[in-house]
């Protein structure tokens, strides 16, 4: 029987998925992180191994069966990176079609159901991915949290602190923020951040975890909060509009579709993204993505299998 595996692969778990030739799921899985970029390449390879051999025995078929393996992975545009994981494929003594693409563009396909179309990824960190009917493609953000990632959790969480310090020094407006923030982070004092922030270990998820205070924050009223997820809005559509701008999109009929903890969840930032791009793109309509990445995943992989 020939199938196809779609495998989206993460920094926190990677997630496969097995189908026919139809698109029908066959088998499923999860295991841990599988980007080479934060994780041992050891780490990686078994993390691939072990959800493609789960899935065929699940299935009762061989690996020579399969007609192609596509793979989305953060970091992917780079072609020594995409060299790498296609080698840990290979060693598994597959010969068929290995496609490795960048998380955006499985994100891309499964939430809108074909390559074409744009996706705004806002979650730990941003991206905003697109790609014409012609398979012209390019991608804004995702620069990383030092350097980049406007609008996505961990710049929400930042501002949030800087926020916080602001009012508690009277260098900014008041705001909960000031007390919500200790209280989520379960501080003591203002000074406790100084600890927390630089030596605790505390790393991107952490201060990421802040977009919840700022969200019912938000809806206590508080206007600080306000401007951090209207900033946050803001910035997410300027990426839009650099990858609408570059692919020329701007008056062409086509799907957007969102992912992301931190837009998929808090109503304002996403309803505020939302209004942004309906009133400077009609023509562009705003979606729910219709699937997952893996499904994504598998799409491209069967449209390119053999």
């Amino acid at each position: 029987m020939k199938y196809v595996i779609g495998i989206d692969g993460g920094g926190t778990k990677t997630h496969m998925k097995l189908s026919d030739l139809n698109g029908n799921i066959l088998a499923e899985g999860t295991k841990g992180p599988s980007n080479i970029n934060s994780a041992a390449e050891e780490e990686v390879k078994k993390a691939f191994r072990d959800l493609i051999y789960e899935g065929i025995r699940s299935i009762g078929a061989s690996l020579g069966e399969c007609s192609a393996i596509c793979i989305g992975a953060a970091g992917a545009d780079r072609d020594e990176d995409k060299i790498i994981i296609e080698n840990m494929i290979k060693d598994m003594r597959y010969n068929g079609k290995v496609i490795v693409v960048n998380d955006a563009e499985v994100a891309l396909a499964g939430g809108i159901g074909k390559r074409s179309g744009i996706i705004v990824i806002s979650g730990t960190g941003s991206i905003c991915y697109g790609r014409t009917e012609e398979g012209k493609s390019c991608r804004s953000g995702g620069w990383g949290h030092i350097i980049g990632d406007e609008g996505s959790g961990y710049d929400i969480g930042i501002n949030a602190i800087k926020s916080a310090l602001k009012s508690y020094d009277g260098r900014g407006p008041k705001t909960i923020l000031e007390s919500s923030v200790l209280e989520h982070f379960n501080l003591k004092y203002h000074e406790d951040l100084i600890d927390y922030i630089y030596r605790s270990g505390a790393g991107k998820k952490e201060i990421a975890s802040l977009t919840k205070v700022v969200a019912n924050t938000y809806e206590l009223g508080d206007e600080v909060a306000k401007k951090i997820l209207k900033y946050a809005a803001k910035e997410l559509f300027l990426s839009v509009k650099a990858v609408i701008n570059r692919l020329n999109m701007g008056n062409t009929s086509i799907f957007l579709t969102t992912a992301g903890g931190a837009i998929n969840n808090i109503k304002y930032l996403y309803d505020e993204f939302k209004n942004n791009v309906n009133e400077f793109y009609p023509k562009i309509s705003v979606i729910p993505m219709k699937n997952d990445s893996a499904f994504g995943a598998v799409l491209i992989a069967r449209g390119e299998s053999d």
